[in-house]
């Protein structure tokens, strides 16, 4: 049996809004995987999830540039560039020119995070590597192969796949062993700008339904107070369309429709938003508690009576997949008001597994939460649907299941194009027990 090492290359770890890969982590180290993490930022002050702990590969921060641009670690950075320089010298010009004149805004740091990278995966052994996002960290593992032959595979989510340029992401995709996405919305699209032959999966997240669906308990709880409660969780930003929430928050107070909000989370347009909660006359109304652990989160998903994220988006092509939020809290058994973007009438079937509202459309938003809150007996029909439809098709064993099976297809993919450069034939790459 060949043993294996995966690298796992991801732009930060841990990061709180980024469950989806501490989760698979988790899922394929308890498939056996032999796993080496790597971030190319260190992690930001702000709560863990406390699975981290859970983790049994070692975790490296990759050298780089600093904010205002001095190297963190000049002495290993130069160190690591002459010593590729001097060893494989053909190598590392032709990565220099391919990154410099084949990438639309090529950027010095990511160029010498993948020498440090290269050097580091060679003295751990990795023997295949994968990169969480389609953009930084998969044009960084690009130059590693280019480097050093080690093969890559990505997983691509949203934001990187519709603001990366299309030539670069179909090269890359082109270069890679494999490539999966997590919504079918993506997949078409990224088949619809690669080369014939490039294996595209969709795989979806998986989230521990188990943690999430004792919030399911609380449900007549949630049902007996004055004031229900309308949540959203998630990062403060553009695509999550909060500001549609706040307005359809204060069309609702109009209406004299008793509620009150919480939303939870943090980021660029916290400012923003709370200027906006201002204006509308919401201070008493709408609770902005910050960045919460996930403990906490699940006790605000016990308290709720809906959950509701209008998602949008965003002139740049930026918008989310399916957001890990979503799922959560249809496991926890509240009924979700959400927009038909991207990939998430994927798993929010209008009127059957939540309501399905127009992008940009706080009327319409209004109008389903209050719906929601006045129909009991329909709300809870279309939560449970919900959480039956998320337990079978979106758990984490289902999620690693579908993870190992196309991660081990790519690092045989990998094994067998470098076999067959030498002159042999085909290998089956199985995890390191």
């Amino acid at each position: 049996m060949l043993p294996v090492r995966i690298g796992f290359l991801v732009k930060t770890f841990p990061r709180l809004s980024e469950t989806f890969i501490l989760n698979e982590i988790l899922g394929l180290e308890e498939l056996g995987w032999d796993l080496r993490i790597y971030s190319l930022n260190p992690p930001a002050e702000e709560p863990v999830h406390p699975a981290v702990a859970r983790v049994k590969g070692p975790v490296s921060y990759v050298p780089a540039l600093s904010r205002n641009g001095v190297l963190t670690e000049p002495l290993k950075t130069y160190s690591a560039q002459a010593q590729l320089l001097l060893t494989r010298p053909l190598k590392y010009v032709a990565a220099m020119v391919r990154y410099f004149r084949g990438n639309e805004t090529p950027r010095r740091k990511h160029f010498f995070q993948a020498g440090n990278l290269a050097l580091k995966l060679e003295r751990d052994g990795v023997t295949h590597l994968h990169a969480h996002f389609a953009n930084i960290p998969a044009a960084v593992a690009e130059v590693v192969y280019w480097l050093t032959g080690i093969p890559f595979s990505i997983t691509a989510h949203a934001k990187d796949i519709y603001t990366t340029n299309e030539h670069e992401l179909a090269r890359r995709m082109r270069t890679a062993t494999g490539v999966m996405t997590c919504t079918e919305f993506n997949a078409r699209y990224l088949r619809g700008i690669a080369e014939t032959g490039v294996a595209i999966d969709r795989v979806y997240h998986g989230i521990d339904t188990e943690r999430f669906s004792s919030a399911n308990e609380a449900r007549s709880q949630r049902a007996a107070g004055a004031e229900p409660l309308v949540l959203t969780v998630g990062r403060f930003s553009e695509k999550k369309g909060l500001e549609d929430l706040l307005r359809a928050c204060a069309l609702l107070r109009d209406r004299e429709v008793k509620l009150r909000c919480v939303m939870v989370g943090y980021g660029a347009l916290e400012e923003r938003l709370k200027e906006l909660r201002r204006e509308l006359g919401l201070e008493t109304l709408v609770e902005m508690p910050g960045r919460l652990a996930q403990p906490q989160v699940i006790e605000q998903y016990r308290r709720a009576a809906v959950f509701a994220l209008p998602c949008v988006v965003l002139e740049n092509g930026d918008r989310d997949g399916i957001p890990n939020v979503l799922l959560e809290s249809m496991a926890a058994g509240v009924p979700v008001v959400t927009t038909d973007v991207s990939g998430i009438a994927e798993v929010v079937e209008d009127g059957r597994t939540g309501w399905l509202v127009e992008p940009h459309n706080p009327a319409m938003l209004a109008d389903a939460i209050a719906h929601a809150l006045s129909h009991d007996a329909e709300a809870a029909r279309i939560a449970e649907s919900a959480r039956e439809r998320v337990e079978a098709e979106f758990s984490l064993a289902a999620s690693a299941q579908r993870v190992d099976a196309k991660l081990r297809a790519a690092v045989n993919r990998g094994l067998a194009k470098a076999w067959e450069k030498d002159g042999a034939g085909a290998l089956s790459g199985e995890p390191n027990a």
